[in-house]
This record gives structure tokens, C-alpha cells and sequence, in this order.
């Protein structure tokens, strides 16, 4: 190496990582972060982006850090980067943890919403920023979002916000808050496009002919769950003369026969070393799937937007099949997104896409911040902003909620992301019938099944935002599912088989395993225990008014959330620990104190200390279990 490039190599050396050079790109901005000066960095994603939060964490400028990511397999990755600074650091992803004089939050918006008691913070990063934009997003998480970058900058004004393909933010901001936006093409890895050019009626045909000849692992982009699972199965009935078994994955499909059902399309798909990946998907297979196809176990992955843009992954060639997300076509953002799986540095440093579909058109990517400029802000977004930061039209429309007296604001607020017109209205519903409501919600611990039923009326019918069904289409409906699945003690293979016995639209094992993956993951783990929780606010706030008794539903809400588990222990569902995992450790855990603590980093202690040998797990559980003990 001449003198020169040696130079040029030791000038971008990182000050803070051991063997680390950062390209010229990431230093500038490293030293922007550096002179106190905030970053809105858009760029690609073999950019190196992330790298910039473990060299601000290394430089250990600050006490306590934040880090909001959007998915808990970006947690999980980013947890396990960040145990090499725990020496100087607590980290802390879970309201269930105490914390330390110096931390680094890891956390999901939802769950930093969570966390009541937060101390000073000095730093905060938010991943994926341009979910912040409802023209860019779910509409479900884009108000907690939302409020989570609002209460940071709160805090501190030094951030760093990342994401892809970005071409402006709303005018101000920058000076404002004193921050730089960066946007950048720069990328680590180089990709080739190629355009496939359909003969109608074939188009599935070309793809086999395409993936075939292919040896490295390979991304196929499907619209939906659905489609992938199709596409899977096709793909293995089309070819199954051309496949070869591998049994690199028989204590996964073993414990998949256990505790799913024996028949799932994963199980054929696995011991061809194929797979499906999407947001139903029980959390602890979707990461093992993830780790398999880095591994280069799994060589064929279909997949929907979930993966694309939530987890880190290796893929050397990525394939669009579909050009819809859902129903609805996909975007160049979007587009642009899916191209930037293809290639990883260190890993593939020419990726290929190969493209079923002319890309959409080349647009300018504007991401709104609704907090701040209040143009399309929703009214669960502007409820949360300060009086002192709301503008005029906004103050005038938050006023409304503020003078009327059906709920107190303070209960409208922390019931966050719940539709406030929503609340009001179930509010003066409960008032007019008050009487009748009394009686049917104050209840504690378990409800009858009128009560559950009026709950789950009151729920779907007011309180869930409208678009968001996920296989259940009314109260009457959710108040049924939930009690099976309380009734069949949360246990995933029961009621799969439920569906399969007593459901007339569901017709194969894979639709039965869907739904029940589904329900499991939007509804009982996260949704139905969030609105129990509102509802409890809400008929406390309007029964207290009118001197009467009312409910407590802590215990239900959390017995659905935690599948009929020790909700602390149920928590560790997020580090990738199955649900039957977790309760074959029950008995010989000391729970006792844990539970009114909350400390979560006490059970981590009591679980590292079992002797697993002993345990007599299932293959599978026993490789998982040993991984989150060494991690």
C-alpha cells in the first residue's frame, strides 16, 4: 500500500471501534454527529448506516442513548451489537427493566410509550424515519411514531434519523432544530437490474427457469402472506423432480410437527432448504428463517415487505415477482426499498434484481413530519403535542377536546394511538347507558362471557382503527376468538387444530395456521390487550363521575398478552424464545418477585443459571435456549 492510500486508510480509521474503517461519506458525517451538530441522513441500505450508531455509542459522549427501531428483529440485532459496550452501559428494551445511571434504550416507539419514568436523555435515534409519513406507512404505528420522535426532542435536541431513498424534509425543520439533512447515493455494494420480460401465462414458469440457475441465496418479493405461501407451494410442486432434501433443518421441522401441526407447507418447504417469510409468522421461526437464509442453509426466500424492510439479511440476488404491496401497487419509494436488499457489504458486493415489472416512475420522496408541520396531522398525533407547539388551527381543533367534560383529556392522551373521536364516543355511550354498562363492565380478573362480549363490542366498535381487521370482522366475532384461545390455554397447536375441526372456511392446514398466526400476532399479543386497557381508562374516568364501581382488566390483558404465561417471563417472546419454551422453564424459575418488580433482568440472571442439560428440551428449544444464554 503506498504511503498515500495508507494515510487516506488511517484517516478514516474509527476513533472508537477496534478495526474499523469507516469510507469518506460515513466519517463526514460521523464528524457532523461529532460537533454536535444533528444528522438526517437519507442513503442507501449498503450504505453503512447503522455502523454510525454503534461508533456514537462507542465514543461514549453520552449518558443515555435512544435507539427506536421498527421492527424487534432490528432489536434483537442491535441488542446483540451493543453487548460488547455493557461494561459501560445498561441496555434496556423493556418497560420490565430497571434502570441504570448510564443506559442504551433498544426499543420499539410502542414500547419506549411504555416506559413512564425515563431519564434525562442526552441522545436519541430513530431507524426508518420515513415511517413517520402516512403516505409511507401503516397507518397503525405511524401516530405513536409520531409521538416518540415529539417526546425525544422534548428531551434533547441532539438525534440522528436514518432511511432510505429520502429527496427532502418539510422546509425548517433543519434550522430550526439545528440539524443537517444529508441525502446520499453513496452505497458499499453495486447492483445490476435486469427486467424480465413477462410471456403472459408463463410469468411463474420464467421465474423457476430464473431462481434455478441461480446459487447464492435469492429474495422473491410477494405482495402478501398469501402469495408467498402460494408461490412456495408451487414452486415445490413444479419442481419436485429437480429437488434435493437436506436435513439441516429436521430439528426445526420436528419441532414445527410439535407445536404447529405436521402438515404445514414450512415443514416440505425446510427440507428443501426453501422458505416463506411474513409479519404473521410466529416471531422465533421468522428469525430463525432470517438467520438460516444469512447462513446459506435456506437458498430460496419468498417474501413479503415485512422482511424488506425490517430486517437485515444477505441476499445476493433479489427477484420482484409481484408489484403490489397488499393491494395496492407499489411505489418507486417502495421499488427503491426492495432493490437495496440485493447485495450486503462484507457479504455480496454485487447484488442483482431481476424485475418482473418496469419500475414505477421516478419521483421526488418528500417524508412529512405530521408533528411538526401539523398539515395532515391526525388528531391521536396532535393531542399529544403542547400547547406552545401547536399552530393556530391546530390549537383551535384541540380545543374541542380540552373544553368538552365526557373523558378527561389526561385519560385521552394515555390512551395513546386509540382514535380520540373514538374514545369520546364510547364515553357518551357508556354515560347514556350507564346502568346497563355498569353491569356488564365492572368486572375484575376474568370476565363472564356477556362481560367479554360487551367488551369486545365496545372495543371493535370504537376503539380500533378501522382499517385494521386481521381476520376478525366484528366484536361478537373477537369476544369468541379470545375465549378459545384463553380456553385452550394459548396453545398454538390446539387451536390451529380448532380451525381446522370447526371453521368451514378454512379448508387446508396452511389457511388454519394463518389465522391463527395472525390473530395471535396482531390481536392477542398486541392489539386486544392494548383496547381492554383504553376501555378500562375510559369506563373508570365515566364511572368514577357518577360515584358507581368499576372494572379492572390488568390481569385479563395481560393474560392474553402473555399467552397464559408469567408476563415476564412471556416478554422474552421478543429475544426469539418460543411461548412453549418459556412455559417448560416456568417451573424452575422463582417467579414469586419478579412479577410486582417487573425486573426482567433478574429472570435473564435465573435463566442463565439453569443447569439445560437437565431440562430435557426439545432439540430445537435446547439450541435456541443455549443461544440466548451465550448471547
Amino acid at each position: 500500500m503506498s504511503t498515500k492510500m495508507l494515510l487516506r486508510y488511517e484517516f478514516y480509521r474509527s476513533e472508537n471501534i477496534p478495526d474499523i474503517v469507516m469510507h469518506q461519506k460515513q466519517a463526514e458525517i460521523y464528524d457532523t454527529i461529532s460537533n454536535q451538530k444533528s444528522v438526517i441522513l437519507s442513503a442507501p441500505t449498503s450504505f453503512g448506516k447503522s455502523l454510525l450508531i454503534e461508533e456514537i455509542v462507542a465514543s461514549l459522549m453520552y449518558k443515555n442513548i435512544v435507539i427506536i427501531l421498527p421492527t424487534l428483529a432490528l432489536i434483537d440485532e442491535t441488542r446483540l451489537k451493543m453487548t460488547k459496550y455493557t461494561d459501560k452501559y445498561k441496555l434496556i428494551f423493556s418497560s420490565k427493566q430497571n434502570i441504570a445511571s448510564n443506559n442504551i434504550f433498544i426499543l420499539t416507539p410502542e414500547r419506549l410509550m411504555e416506559i413512564e419514568n425515563i431519564p434525562k436523555v442526552d441522545f436519541f435515534i430513530i431507524d426508518e424515519f420515513y415511517k413517520l409519513d402516512s403516505t409511507r406507512s401503516e397507518d397503525e404505528r405511524i401516530n405513536v411514531l409520531n409521538h416518540a420522535f415529539y417526546k425525544l426532542i422534548k428531551l434533547t435536541n441532539k438525534f440522528y434519523l436514518l432511511g432510505p431513498n429520502i429527496s427532502s424534509i418539510p422546509a425548517g425543520f433543519e434550522r430550526e432544530y439545528n440539524c443537517e439533512f444529508i441525502p446520499s447515493d453513496f452505497t458499499t455494494v453495486s447492483c445490476d437490474e435486469v427486467f424480465i420480460e413477462r410471456e403472459k401465462g408463463r410469468e411463474f414458469e420464467q421465474l423457476i427457469e430464473l431462481v434455478q440457475n441461480f446459487n447464492d441465496p435469492t429474495m422473491i418479493y410477494c405482495k402478501s402472506p398469501k402469495s408467498a405461501e402460494i408461490k412456495v407451494s408451487d414452486y415445490l410442486e413444479k419442481t419436485q423432480n429437480n429437488l434435493t432434501l437436506t436435513d439441516e433443518h429436521t430439528d426445526a421441522i420436528n419441532w414445527i410437527k410439535q407445536n404447529i401441526h405436521p402438515d404445514w407447507l414450512l415443514i416440505r418447504a425446510l427440507s428443501y432448504g426453501i422458505a416463506f417469510h411474513h409479519g404473521a409468522m410466529p416471531r422465533h421461526l421468522g428469525r430463525y428463517i432470517v438467520e438460516e437464509f444469512n447462513r446459506g442453509s435456506i437458498k430460496y426466500l419468498f417474501c413479503t415487505s415485512t422482511l424488506i424492510e425490517g430486517i437485515n439479511t444477505t441476499a445476493k440476488n433479489v427477484v420482484i415477482f409481484d408489484n403490489k404491496k397488499g393491494t395496492v401497487p407499489i411505489t418507486y419509494f417502495d421499488y427503491r426499498n426492495i432493490r437495496g436488499r440485493a447485495g450486503r457489504m462484507t457479504k455480496h458486493f454485487l447484488g442483482k434484481v431481476y424485475s418482473f415489472y418496469t419500475p414505477p416512475n421516478d419521483l421526488e420522496i418528500n417524508v412529512d413530519f405530521p408533528w411538526y408541520t401539523q398539515d395532515t396531522a391526525s388528531d391521536e398525533i396532535l393531542i399529544q403535542v403542547e400547547d406552545v407547539d401547536l399552530k393556530p388551527e391546530s390549537r383551535e381543533k384541540m380545543q374541542f377536546f380540552k373544553d368538552q367534560d365526557l373523558l378527561d383529556v389526561d385519560v385521552i392522551k394515555k390512551n395513546n394511538n386509540i382514535p380520540v373521536k373514538g374514545q369520546l364516543e364510547l364515553a357518551e355511550e357508556i354515560k347514556k347507558n350507564i346502568d346497563h354498562y355498569n353491569k356488564l363492565l365492572s368486572w375484575t380478573n376474568y370476565p363472564s362471557y356477556e362481560q367479554l362480549e360487551c367488551c369486545c363490542n365496545l372495543i371493535y366498535n370504537y376503539l380500533r382503527f378501522k382499517r385494521t381487521r386481521d381476520e376478525v370482522f366484528s366484536g361478537k366475532q373477537l369476544a369468541f376468538l379470545v375465549n378459545k384461545y384463553v380456553q385452550l390455554n394459548s396453545n398454538m397447536a390446539n387451536y390451529i387444530r380448532y380451525f381446522i375441526s370447526n371453521d368451514s372456511r378454512i379448508d387446508t392446514v396452511d389457511k388454519a395456521v394463518q389465522k391463527a398466526s395472525n390473530l395471535s400476532r396482531k390481536w392477542f399479543e398486541f392489539r386486544f390487550p392494548k383496547l381492554l386497557l383504553a376501555l378500562q381508562q375510559i369506563q373508570e374516568s365515566v364511572f368514577k363521575q357518577h360515584e358507581k364501581p368499576y372494572g379492572d382488566y390488568k390481569f385479563y390483558a395481560s393474560l392474553v398478552e402473555s399467552a397464559c404465561c408469567s408476563p415476564t417471563l412471556a416478554s422474552l417472546q421478543e429475544f426469539g424464545l418460543p411461548i412453549s419454551l418459556l412455559k417448560h422453564l416456568e417451573p424452575y424459575l422463582d417467579l414469586r418477585t419478579l412479577e410486582d418488580e417487573g425486573d426482567l433482568d433478574k429472570l435473564i440472571l435465573q435463566i442463565k443459571k439453569l443447569d439445560v442439560d437437565s431440562l430435557s428440551l426439545d432439540p430445537f428449544e435446547d439450541k435456541i435456549l443455549n443461544e440466548f444464554i451465550k448471547g
